[in-house]
């Protein structure tokens, strides 16, 4: 009897945290987000900078990865963040990490991707409560996307409780060659994060 109502409280759990977002019974807060609509890129030097995230750009000669400002292929605003990755087996991320009042249901972007053959790109969520990690969601793109295309991934819901979250975006890392000479990597554009939160 104890083993099947634990069965039964597992699967309640599971489907639980494992569900999609309702998007009918929501809010969207974009401002919770450090640079949500990648619209602030003041340029350090010879490499661009996207306050409130830490990029690949911070470490890597851009020859080897890019994450920059988009001005051609945007969603919304006057830029979009493009990540491109040139080098075989080195992606190109941005990542941040910023504190939260509520626990979102879900992560809102949009996208578009032109990926070279067998790549994927991805963007996580993370939710923490006092330095431990206690909900996720992963959106993983395989196929290329030729326009803007609004995502939801949702977040488990193991907690109620949250002080902080994190976002990791990162390009595909397959590139294509010719007689050595670099000839096309996977690009990956963001524009538009927001939260959706419970009404």
């Amino acid at each position: 009897m104890k083993r099947l109502f634990f069965l039964l409280l597992l699967g309640l759990a599971l489907g639980y945290g494992c569900r999609k977002v309702n998007t009918s019974h929501t809010v969207i807060n974009h401002k919770m987000i450090p640079n949500y609509d990648f619209e602030n890129w003041p340029p350090g030097g010879v490499i661009w900078f996207l306050p409130g995230w830490t990029t690949s750009n911070d470490y890597m000669d851009l020859k080897v990865t890019d994450v920059a400002p988009d001005s051609l292929n945007v969603y919304h605003g006057r830029y979009a963040m493009r990540l491109l990755a040139t080098f075989e087996g080195a992606w190109a991320h941005a990542k941040t990490k910023f504190p939260i009042t509520v626990h979102p249901l879900g992560l809102r972007a949009y996208v578009k991707c032109d990926l070279t053959p067998s790549d994927t790109v991805s963007i996580r969520i993370k939710i923490f409560y006092k330095g431990k990690e206690i909900d996720s969601g992963t959106w993983f793109g395989t196929k290329s996307i030729e326009n803007y295309k609004q995502i939801n991934i949702p977040i488990s819901q193991f907690s109620t409780l949250a002080d902080s979250a994190m976002i990791e975006i990162r390009s595909g890392d397959h590139i294509i060659m010719n007689n050595q000479h670099f000839v096309k990597g996977s690009v990956f554009w963001v524009d538009y994060l927001s939260f959706l939160l419970k009404n």
